[in-house]
Order: C-alpha cells, then structure tokens, then sequence
C-alpha cells in the first residue's frame, strides 16, 4: 500500500542537527526487498559547509552511493539552515545543478523545500515557489518509509533546473527603473566590471544565486569582451554544471538579444568541454552571432577530442578577450 505524506511530514521526519545540513531524501517508488518497517526517510546528508567546497558530480556519487540499486527511487531535497534571511534560499545553484546530474542518471528530483530546523513548527518554503508555504509537523506514528511512498501536494517537476526550460530561475527581475540605469553606468570600467563577475562566479560555484541588482551588472558586464572572453574557458577549479546553471538563470532572467546570445555561448563552451552532447546543442541554437559561438559550434560538429576542445577554447577565449567591445 502506499504511503502518503506532505512536505511538512517529510521534514519533520528528518534528523535536527545543529549544523546547516543538505538532505536528499530517498522515497522509494516500490516496495524495499529487505524486510521490516522503516520509520525514517532513508537518503544522503551533506553538512553545507562541506557542500561549498564540493564539486557537483562528487555530491551526485554519495547521493547515487545511498540509493538501493534494484529499484527505482525519487527523490526530495531539504536544506536545513537556521540562520538565512527569509528573502534567500541557500544553494540553489547546487541544488540546481545536483537536480540536473541525477536526472541524466535516470533519478526525478520530487521537491525542494527549505526550513530552519526540522521541530514541528518550524515554517518551510518551496525553492520553486517561494509563495508556497507550509510547517513541519510531527510525522505520524503509523508511517513507514519502507515504500512505496508518495509526496502529496507537489506534482512532480521534471523540467526544473533543466537548460532553456519553463519555469526556472529568473534573474534579473522586478527592479527599479532607477537601478536598471544607474547600475550598467557603475560596471562600464573594466575593473568594477571583472570584479563583479568574479563576486557572482565565486557565489555560483559555492552553490549560490546571486541578487537581482547583481544579475543585472554581470549582464552588463558580459557586454565588455575583455570580461566576456575569458569565461569562455573557465578556471578549472569552478563546478562547470553550477557555473551553467548561473549563466541559464541570467539567460531566462535577460531580454536583450546579445546579452542571451553570449550567455548560451558560455553554455555551449562548457557543455562542449564537458562532453555533455545534448546541452550543447540546445545552447548553439540560442548563441548566433556571440563572439566564440562559431568556434563551438565548430568544435562540437566535428567532434573534436578533449585535448583539441581545450586548446581550441583556450585560443578563442584569448582572441575575444583581447577585441574591444
């Protein structure tokens, strides 16, 4: 028989710890081979401190690590963090990109909820739709966990987080008609402009979003090719699919023609360089006319080697970035 349950009985189930933790809850879809009742959602849990300092694919192997291997599962992630502004949800790049990884590997990412603690009482919110509401409560005595198990009142939404797909992240949104002219005159200097990009690749990487105001300074910012170009060959050491999903945020959140043409170049340079086929080619559809976009296209036609990828990207990241404007 399956069990269902609500987002607030989910959260309520889990541990309450006093370190900022990510859960990714397993819900099993049929029923456990092993016997016995479980009366606590079974999964991986990752302290977000170490999160930061995780690439995206090293989270997806712990997760997929945790996952009964004979059948089939879906998933919920919960972010437990205490101290965050009610405006902010933590690690929605992360969470982003984990949905996106896992999903490749054939596992649906169910819901996306965030709460300060996991004691009855304590008020959740949707990552998807920060209007939808809730409290956790105590879980009911009866439940069991065993499977099968169903979320009630979340349908599953299985394009969130996914390339050029509705709905998604949408930044920049709802500012001034003030801050829409003043903040490309303070990013026109090459200095300001490198350091606000570097501020929101930083952010990205760790896991994080950033505000609209600064949304809309990047954007800004890619207009400049010494800025632009070089992040058409990333350093190493940033989460490529995290990095994708900022540019994807700020290319459904844009409206200007070059600036989303140069945000799907950036995605169609990372996913060449990562092999991911598919992205690729959904992002060169929406780059005509960016600097770089038709070296990328080129590269992905051809189906160039890893080696050739990199040091074609590396000569084209260079040539942009040293043309002005």
């Amino acid at each position: 028989m399956t069990t269902y349950l609500t987002p607030g009985e989910l959260i309520g189930s889990l541990p309450d710890t006093c370190a900022d933790t990510l859960h990714v809850t397993v819900l099993p879809s049929h029923p456990r081979t092993s016997p016995g009742r479980l009366t606590a959602p079974t999964g991986a849990a990752f302290p977000v401190t170490r999160v930061r300092g995780m690439t995206t694919r090293e989270i997806a192997g712990h997760v997929q690590a945790a996952l009964p291997a004979d059948r089939d599962t879906d998933l919920v992630v919960v972010v437990v963090a205490e101290d965050r502004a009610r405006e902010s949800l933590p690690l929605r790049a992360a969470i982003a990109a984990l949905e996106a990884d896992l999903r490749l590997a054939g596992h649906t990412v169910l819901g996306r909820y965030w709460a300060p603690h996991t004691r009855p009482g304590a008020p959740w919110r949707d990552y998807r739709r920060p209007t939808h509401l809730g409290t956790a409560i105590a879980p009911r005595p009866e439940l069991d966990f065993a499977g099968p198990v169903q979320l009630g009142g979340d349908a599953p939404t299985p394009t969130w987080g996914l390339p050029f797909a509705e709905p998604g992240e949408t930044l920049p949104a709802g500012l001034s008609r003030f801050a829409r002219r003043v903040v490309p005159f303070l990013v026109r200097r090459s200095d300001e402009a490198n350091r606000i990009v570097a501020h929101a690749t930083i952010r990205a990487g760790s896991g994080e979003f950033i505000d609209d105001v600064a949304a809309l300074a990047v954007t800004t910012a890619l207009a400049d090719n010494a800025v632009y170009g070089p992040l058409l060959l990333p350093p190493a050491d940033l989460d490529p699919q995290r990095m994708e999903q900022l540019w994807l945020a700020l290319y459904r959140g844009s409206t200007d023609h070059n600036t989303r043409a140069r945000l799907a170049t950036l995605i169609a340079a990372s996913a060449v360089r990562r092999g991911d086929h598919h992205l690729t080619a959904c992002a060169l559809v929406h780059a005509h006319g960016a600097p770089g976009a038709s070296t990328v296209g080129l590269l992905f036609q051809q189906h160039a080697s890893a080696d050739v990828v990199e040091h074609e990207l590396d000569e084209i990241a260079g040539r942009v970035g040293a043309t002005r404007w």
